[in-house]
């Protein structure tokens, strides 16, 4: 069977945008992820379960971990410009880095909704002087092109993920709030980073993507399905586990024992996330 229609958006050295089903009537935008040693492009994976539910896709990625902040940003984010109004509606969907680019590029688009997962608001060190995790990425990351205040939007609506103990990520989500007023904080404890960990061992993670479909994006089902499947999530008891240790060692002790009889995470290749299918999992083509 044949894949879903596609065409070229934008085709750089740095950048690239594939559209896939460009004939539906709605579009979801998502976005590249950081992968440790990236050097290349990856293969687009269109998701079908955005296709059979009546949406567009548009992949966009790029060749290096630099959060879309390079010589080509300016001219992807002009040739986003007209493809917005082809749509109904157009809603983004990315986690860390793609989660910072689906703000970048939001008001380009004309996007209503999003969905981001662990996002950052910057990664430049004069930005966000207390996160030293991107550093090396950081040193060509251009902080005026990068910058999300100009492109402010008290319209765009949705909701960011992240887990409360990853103190960098909720200060990212709060600066990004101060820009972007209508888009919730979603809490989820232990989730790690991106804050999707728990959903993602247990098989849910695919409910990111029923949200990113969603007109006025609703985080209940998401962080509903979080407070069950950490019952079952060694992640979720590992990480209380090494929190706990130092002031409540009972607490570490219990659920370190709780975790040693649940399944061990599935190994996810060091990935900050995927953006394929989500029928299963969240990863990769259902």
């Amino acid at each position: 069977m044949s894949g879903p229609a596609e065409a070229t958006l934008f085709d750089g050295a740095h950048l690239r945008a594939v559209l896939f089903n460009p004939d539906a009537r709605r579009l979801i935008v998502t976005f590249d992820f950081r992968k440790l040693g990236k050097s290349d492009f990856q293969d687009s994976a269109p998701s079908r379960n955005f296709a059979r539910r009546g949406f567009a896709q548009l992949s966009i990625r790029s060749r290096a971990n630099d959060w879309f902040v390079n010589p080509e940003t300016l001219a992807l984010e002009s040739a986003l410009h007209g493809l917005g109004p082809r749509y109904e509606r157009v809603g983004l969907l990315g986690y860390s880095m793609g989660g910072y680019g689906a703000f970048r590029f939001a008001s380009a688009l004309g996007a209503a909704s999003v969905v981001a997962i662990s996002p950052q608001y910057s990664i430049h060190p004069d930005v966000v002087p207390f996160d030293r995790r991107y550093r090396v990425e950081s040193r060509d990351f251009d902080p005026q092109v990068g910058d999300l205040a100009p492109r402010a939007s008290a319209s765009l609506r949705g909701f960011m993920l992240v887990d409360p103990f990853m103190r960098l990520d909720l200060a990212n989500a709060t600066m990004l709030q101060r820009v972007f007023p209508n888009v919730q904080l979603a809490r989820v404890g232990f989730g790690g980073h991106p804050a999707m960990k728990v959903l993602k061992a247990t098989r849910r993670a695919w409910l990111l993507h029923h949200a990113a479909m969603q007109a006025d994006p609703d985080p209940v089902p998401v962080l509903e399905a979080h407070r069950v499947s950490r019952r079952r999530s060694s992640v979720y008891w590992d990480r209380l586990a090494a929190l706990s240790e130092a002031r409540r060692p009972a607490l570490a002790s219990a659920a370190r024992a709780r975790a040693a009889g649940l399944p061990p995470p599935r190994p996810d290749a060091q990935d900050e996330s995927a953006e394929g299918d989500a029928e299963g999992d969240g990863e990769g083509d259902a």
